[in-house]
């Protein structure tokens, strides 16, 4: 079962047109949506800036597991671990910082499956870079919160998440390729006088999940039909590729009943919930056509309708990324040649191996795989690849290229014990040619219409 390392799926805004309905519905956010006001009695007056320590500040990020990962620190706590996620509203730091700021009350983060306790409170300064080249923002409110079921999802120290009330004040530009994040308070010349050719450079205007708040997550404009209106929340939290929900999914027809798919897993803040991996059929970001990518179809909120869908790293990867936030504009100029493949499409022959250092034995085989349809059973010796018998010396080469096939593949195989007869049927040889997982589903899913 693959997993989605993260994806920050709060409760995020979405807006959906049902089919002949350009009607607005009633929105959710799903990344970090918390209404947070203050409390009556209370005089809190802060005015929250925007500073840069230079005209453009370039502050570097790690990118791990498909998350941006970038330093910085919170007063004079320096040495801090943050994700950057565009899909959450307010910044949420961990609460085993101990960090003291101004309280406002205390509220609750509302996930996919449920809610985290939370405390929203006023923070003087929190920044992103080094000294003398950093982006920071004073007087910003903020969320306190336990993160450590966050970690323990993605492997590694998170001390809290920069969402989009500190990007509200600035052009961010993400340069995944450089593995740089660029701050400035307007466009450059050169970036303003830009017109897109729908080829290589797109344009899209956002649209605020919560057209009341100051600053609110952003989402854009695509189709899951030719009739079907659909908006996706911009979430650099997401890990994936791009994701819809599983009730718009159904209601647009992208999503059917027959439609092959694989089983996967997504996580939250604190809590896991369940995405089916399919091939779309039909798919539109603005101009961008994303029919038959691999997308995810997500169970979130009890499938509660019209949820928005999620635009993820995986996709936003591709492209040199400008966040002009104050014009609600989204900028993406290709920046890659193909897509990285996921694991729902990666050509596989659908069997697993162990070696004991003399030979390679089948110990599972997949239900509809290249391996299966070929007749190959967990029992199984492979004895020879191509025709070359495999020895200790090369054992590890030979497992590569069971595990990565980049091509047709002959495997000589000694049968093992059949389960049915007890006896082993000697030698022979299977041609297979690899294909993606996907594939097999829908070569099943085509024979069981055919026979219906």
């Amino acid at each position: 079962m693959e997993t989605n390392r993260f994806s920050l799926t709060h409760q995020k805004i979405y807006r959906l047109s049902r089919p002949h309905d350009k009607l607005l519905t009633r929105t959710f956010c799903l990344l970090i949506f918390i209404i947070m006001f203050t409390p009556a009695g209370a005089q809190i007056n802060f005015l929250t800036e925007y500073l840069l320590d230079r005209d453009i500040v370039e502050v570097p990020f790690d990118y791990k597991d498909h998350q941006i990962i970038v330093h910085g620190q919170v007063d004079d706590r320096e040495g801090l671990v943050f994700l950057l996620d565009t899909g959450a509203s307010s910044p949420v730091l961990n609460k085993s910082l101990g960090v003291n700021g101004t309280h406002i009350k205390d509220t609750v983060i509302q996930e996919a499956e449920g809610i985290t306790p939370a405390e929203s409170v006023w923070l003087s300064d929190l920044r992103l870079g080094e000294k003398e080249n950093s982006v920071h923002v004073h007087n910003i409110a903020v969320l306190i919160a336990d993160l450590s079921r966050m970690e323990k999802f993605l492997g590694h120290r998170i001390d809290g998440i920069v969402g989009i009330t500190f990007l509200a004040g600035y052009v961010t530009n993400i340069d995944y390729t450089g593995h740089l994040l660029h701050f400035s308070k307007e466009l450059s010349k050169s970036e303003a006088s830009r017109h897109a050719d729908e080829q290589k450079l797109f344009s899209f205007g956002l649209t605020d999940t919560n057209p009341l708040k100051v600053s609110s997550c952003v989402l854009l404009a695509g189709q899951l039909h030719t009739k079907y209106d659909y908006y996706f929340l911009l979430d650099t939290g997401f890990g994936g590729y791009l994701s819809v929900a599983q009730s718009a999914g159904l209601e647009a027809g992208l999503f059917k009943p027959d439609t092959p798919r694989i089983p996967t897993t997504n996580y939250s803040v604190s809590r896991i919930f369940q995405s089916n991996k399919i091939r779309a059929n039909y798919l539109m970001l603005g101009s961008i056509n994303l029919s038959n990518k691999v997308i995810s179809i997500d169970y979130r909120n009890n499938d509660a309708y019209g949820q928005t869908g999620i635009v993820g790293n995986r996709f936003l990867q591709n492209y040199r990324v400008t966040l002009d936030y104050p014009h609600r504009k989204l900028w993406l100029e290709r920046a890659t040649e193909h897509d990285e493949l996921d694991d729902a499409e990666k050509p596989s022959l659908g069997i697993s191996v162990r070696a004991d250092g003399h030979t390679i034995k089948v110990e599972r085989v997949q239900a509809n795989s290249p391996a299966q349809q070929s007749g190959i059973r967990a029992g199984d010796t492979i004895i020879s690849i191509d025709g070359k018998e495999i020895d200790p010396e090369h054992t590890a080469s030979a497992l590569n290229m069971l595990a990565i096939p980049g091509k047709s593949i002959t495997l000589g195989i000694k049968q093992g014990a059949d389960p049915n007869f007890g006896t082993s049927a000697g030698l022979h040889t299977v041609s297979l040619k690899p294909s993606s997982p996907l594939d097999w589903k829908a070569a099943v899913s085509e024979q069981d219409i055919k026979h219906s």
